[in-house]
């Protein structure tokens, strides 16, 4: 990675400022307190900004409400921009704002946290620094001198805790600590699961009991199973004896039915016999009078008959053509009437209006009497001939009715004549019958007494079909108990299985947890013995490797900056030991510029052993804040061996030595009139 521009807004002593960074060295150049170091600290918060603890009244110019940084930086000759604000809020509290990152030409806005862990990758950090304070970038591209000093100086335990972060060694700590925390565990396992294998002994003991009474059981279902094989067999003899007793039965049942049914028949043949003598004597009775019957006597009355039927229907047609006539007669008379009384009623004619007089009133009136009286005449005479018609009626009424009675007479005389001619068929018929019931009659008791024969030779069946079922009730009595045994037996035997199946499962599960417990043992016996152990020469080793080659880097460059009577290594906690003439210095008896020169050693020892470590992007770029601080014209001459030996691509120096100006490439001045600015670059 290179610095190449940074544009600072209203960050600590500057308003607004824009400053490009060339390769090779730089010296920021001014006077104490122009403004050199802000610029290394708006290119720090530029990269990660705000650090924890870090306060943003810090960065932010005093009597301003918010400001901003932009860096450009190349890394594999691609160019990346960086943006960085914060803000004032109404309370006071100062607090980052936006961060925005611009690769190629991809701008995208990022949360803080995003921002930090973007650019830690890009500088190919390891991440658990994305979590963390900055200690690689201190370390590697720029620490305060007075900080240097500070980790000279401090506990060899807390430089040891920072080493260690530094080089990524804690994680062997930590990887103790988990080791720990794991035996913690599994042992917490071993006492768990101890406690559940605790009665593994038992349900052994009682798998046992149980088994042991599953063959107990299986053995007596067994024997069960056996005599209910022999009964099965028994069953079977008496239920085809059974059968041939009901065969037996069955065909007796069917003689002694039809016995009775022959007896039914029997019985009604000679009901038959006795009713049929009855009806025969009774019809012999019937045709013992003979009927006196003339065929010739019906025929001539019938004739005569229907001859005055139609004399009497022709009389009634008379009848009523006379009955209409004198109704037409009658009506015929009414008119007349009613226009003679119309007439004589008249006071004045209704067609001339005029007066009508009595005279012309009579003449009408004889007239109207002599219409009435001529029909008069003819309706009296229609009378007579209508009285004379009425008594030929009745006297062919009266004839009609007499032959009526005498041929209704001869009809019932041919009924009853017709009636005894069949009777007498009947009776003849009746006697064939008659005799024919009789031999069946015959016939049928001989029947009857030859199946009753046979009937009496099946009269011990029933007795021996009764007692053969008691038999076969009782083996089937016996069979079903020795089913509800056998079921209960058997459900007894399932739930025994069942039982044996789960304490199974169960011993077999507390047998693998046995078997966890033997590996869990045998994984804390290795953990313990083997893996700790490995652990810590692992890390010791890395150490006094890291402290080997830290060590001879350390001594080479304190040799370049101090006298040849002074030599330097570090101890087993990386504290530096100064030596002279075989006695060792106490640190605090250094003078200013050999305390100087010890952090300037340590810190560039530091960084190069950090850069051949890792694959870092930042192993090209050295920032040193006052690293002559107090030393000598001699020492600071020796800086110029310094920088060559550097061989960083990248190197920003600040100093407020001139004597410097010629030790680099390039030299901006800083300068203050109120707010930092650039004077020259």
């Amino acid at each position: 990675m290179l610095f190449k521009k940074l544009v600072l807004e209203n960050i600590r002593s500057y308003e607004n400022l824009t400053i490009e960074f060339p390769k090779g060295s730089v010296l920021l150049a001014g006077d104490i307190g122009s403004g050199k170091t802000s610029i290394l600290l708006g290119l720090q918060f530029a990269l990660f900004g705000l650090q924890p603890g870090q306060k943003g009244s810090s960065i932010l110019r005093q009597g301003s409400d918010n400001a901003s940084t932009r860096l450009d930086i190349e890394i594999d000759e691609e160019i990346i921009t960086l943006e960085r604000t914060i803000k004032k809020s109404k309370n006071g509290s100062i607090t980052q704002d936006s961060s925005i990152i611009t690769i190629g030409t991809k701008r995208e806005e990022l949360s803080t946290m995003e921002m930090k862990e973007r650019v830690i990758k890009l500088l190919n950090y390891p991440k658990e620094f994305a979590k963390k304070s900055n200690l690689l970038y201190k370390f590697t591209v720029y620490t305060p001198q007075e900080e240097m000093k500070a980790i000279v100086q401090e506990k060899p335990e807390v430089r040891l805790d920072t080493l260690r972060h530094l080089f990524g060694i804690d994680r062997y700590k930590k990887i103790k600590e988990n080791a720990e925390i794991l035996l913690k565990k599994i042992k917490d396992a071993i006492k768990l699961k101890e406690v559940l294998i605790s009665e593994l002994n038992l349900l052994r003991e009682k798998f046992t009991s149980e088994n042991e009474k599953k063959i107990t059981l299986a053995r007596g279902a067994n024997e069960i199973s056996l005599d209910y094989q022999k009964l099965i067999k028994i069953k079977e003899e008496s239920e085809n004896k059974l059968n041939l007793i009901q065969n037996t039965i069955d065909e007796k049942r069917e003689l002694d039915s039809k016995i009775e049914n022959l007896t039914i028949l029997l019985q009604g043949k000679k009901d038959l016999e006795s009713r049929m003598k009855k009806e025969v004597i009774l019809m012999q009775k019937q045709v013992h009078e003979k009927s006196d019957f003339s065929e010739e006597r019906l025929k001539a009355v019938s004739e005569l008959l229907k001859k005055h039927q139609e004399i009497l229907e022709e009389r009634n047609s008379k009848f009523l053509e006379l009955s209409s006539a004198v109704s037409v007669l009658d009506s015929k008379k009414e008119r007349p009437l009613q226009l003679k009384n119309k007439i004589t009623s008249l006071e004045n004619c209704p067609t001339c209006l005029q007066p009508v007089s009595q005279d012309h009133k009579h003449r009408i009136g004889l007239q109207f009497q002599y219409e009435i009286e001529e029909v008069n005449r003819d309706l009296e005479q229609k009378l007579q001939q209508k009285q004379i018609l009425i008594n030929e009626i009745e006297k062919e009424k009266e004839l009609v009715k007499g032959y009526e009675i005498d041929k209704n007479n001869f009809q019932q005389d041919k009924i009853k004549y017709e009636h005894q001619r069949t009777i007498e068929i009947k009776i003849k018929s009746d006697a064939f019958v008659l005799e024919r019931t009789s031999n069946e009659i015959v016939d049928l008791k001989d029947q009857i007494k030859q199946l009753g024969i046979r009937s009496q030779t099946f009269s011990q069946a029933q007795e021996n079909f009764n007692s053969t079922k008691k038999e076969f009730q009782n083996i089937n009595e016996k069979m079903r108990i020795k089913e509800i045994t056998t079921a209960t037996q058997n459900k007894e035997l399932e739930l025994l299985k069942i039982r044996l199946e789960e304490l199974s499962k169960e011993i077999q599960g507390k047998e693998k947890i046995r078997e966890q417990i033997d590996y869990l043992r045998g994984l804390q016996g290795w953990v313990q013995k083997n893996f700790i152990t490995l652990v810590d020469s692992m890390e010791k080793i890395k150490m006094a490797q890291l402290r080997s080659e830290f060590s001879k880097i350390f001594k080479d460059w304190f040799s370049i900056l101090v006298s040849d009577s002074l030599m330097a290594r570090l101890d087993e906690d990386f504290t530096p030991v100064i030596i002279n003439q075989d006695y060792e210095i106490d640190y605090d008896f250094l003078s200013g510029g050999e305390r100087t020169a010890t952090a300037l050693a340590y810190r560039l020892s530091l960084n190069q052993v950090l850069n051949s470590q890792s694959y870092i992007k930042t192993k090209d770029i050295v920032i040193l804040d006052e690293p002559t601080d107090g030393f000598a014209t001699e020492q600071i001459d020796k800086m110029r061996d310094i920088f060559e030996q550097l061989k960083a691509e990248q190197m920003i120096l600040v100093s407020h030595e001139e004597k410097i100006e010629g030790f680099v490439d390039h030299v901006i001045r800083i300068k203050k009139d109120g707010t930092s600015s650039i004077e020259s670059q």
